[in-house]
């Protein structure tokens, strides 16, 4: 049987700071590639994110594992050299610096794909790598107001919020991912790499397809309303006696249904709420009058009675209460890995659920420079000049 992950073999030189370039890479490392992290002396910036936990974050950790980490100084020719020395025997190299930067360094897939034909070259920045905007610095939260996405959070006459995870980011990685294995996949037919351009920007705006296609059909500015979807109703969070239930019955047949559970078949015949658009244009109502009753029995309660006749619905838990669930337990999202420095900590391994050879949380993420001289060893370098190199700054071996 042939026991080898789908990615082994394929080597990933990850120039990626912060979330989204770390996530992509992370992915590919669970199934299998080799991932090679160049980190400045000082480090990846998001090693800097709180909170910490023995001088380690939490959240580095968590898109950081399964990589071997380099420290080389990109500022130093010599430095330069050595990453070109990996890039030759690289199949993808993912960077998130700003347009120009990669060019100014030398390192521009123009010039890299002439080293290496094969390379997959693999950019993600705020806002694409050309256009007016292409030199605007941007993070997840910015990404977040410019691509409407803030506009449309929270409640109507309340300050702007946003999402409070790296949105943009997140889904920029796994954009990126699926563009570097749709380009392994094409290098199978072709022999050669390409270059795949990811951008936070078209990933914001591509997590809000329905909300856009809505405007861009009516030239109607979505409101601002909470927990409730904009396209169906009633489906929103609803106070209970002790809290909130989350309820999806906005099909015919739910809704008639929940119409009679809770006691009101006449609004089955009511005018007013008719069909989902009409109910829609009379949420309010149809909100207040559910809330009436289910504010009369505890949140356990209606769950059952609901989850009991098919409805859709949940209690609106925290994380305390989301990772006490058997579900959890049962899906195996949870991976205990055990590092270095800070001992066992867990990692979310949620991930493509394969048949055949899937994806493994194995190794934590590294220390600074814990892999630098096991890389260079391995392109050639003698222990003498890895220790020149060191002398000179030019790498860092452990931190």
């Amino acid at each position: 049987m042939d026991d080898k992950s789908i990615l082994e073999n394929v080597t990933v030189i990850d120039l990626g700071q912060g979330a989204a370039g770390p996530l992509c890479t992370s992915v590919l490392g669970d199934f299998g590639a080799e991932i090679i992290k160049i980190e400045p002396p000082n480090g990846d910036w998001g090693r800097t994110l709180i909170p910490l936990i023995d001088g380690e974050s939490a959240v580095f950790m968590e898109v950081n594992r399964n990589k071997k980490s380099v420290v080389i100084d990109l500022k130093t020719n010599k430095g330069l050299e050595l990453l070109k020395k990996l890039i030759e025997r690289a199949d993808v190299l993912v960077e998130t610096f700003r347009p120009g930067v990669m060019s100014r360094l030398g390192l521009d897939y123009e010039v890299l794909k002439k080293m290496n034909s094969k390379i997959i070259y693999c950019s993600i920045s705020a806002y694409g790598q050309t256009g007016p905007w292409k030199n605007k610095p941007g993070v997840d939260g910015i990404i977040q107001a410019t691509s409407g996405l803030m506009s449309t959070l929270g409640f109507e006459n309340l300050e702007p919020i946003k999402v409070p995870n790296p949105i943009a980011d997140f889904v920029s990685g796994m954009v990126a991912t699926q563009g570097i294995l749709l380009s392994l996949f094409e290098r199978l037919k072709s022999g050669v790499g390409q270059r795949v351009d990811v951008n936070l920007f078209d990933s914001a705006l591509l997590i809000q397809k329905f909300t856009i296609a809505a405007y861009l059909a009516t030239n109607i500015l979505p409101k601002k309303i909470g927990s409730k979807a904009p396209y169906s109703c009633p489906n929103e969070a609803y106070e209970t006696k002790d809290g909130y239930i989350m309820l999806a019955a906005y099909s015919p047949t739910r809704w008639q249904k929940l119409c009679e559970i809770i006691g009101k078949p006449e609004l089955i015949s009511d005018e007013r709420f008719k069909s989902n658009e009409d109910r829609i244009n009379n949420r309010s109502s149809i909100k207040s009058i559910i809330e009436e009753v289910l504010k009369t029995r505890d949140t356990e309660h209606w769950c059952k009675l609901f989850e009991g006749n098919d409805l859709i619905c949940a209690p609106i838990y925290s994380y305390k209460e989301t990772f006490n669930l058997e579900q959890v337990d049962n899906n195996q999202i949870l991976k205990k890995i055990n590092h270095s420095r800070i001992g066992e900590y867990y990692t979310i391994e949620a991930m493509p659920i394969l048949e055949k050879k899937p994806g493994k949380a194995i190794t934590p993420s590294p220390v600074l420079g814990q892999h630098t001289e096991e890389i260079l060893l391995s392109c050639g370098l003698s222990k003498n000049e890895i220790i020149e190199l060191e002398r000179a700054n030019i790498i860092k071996l452990i931190s």
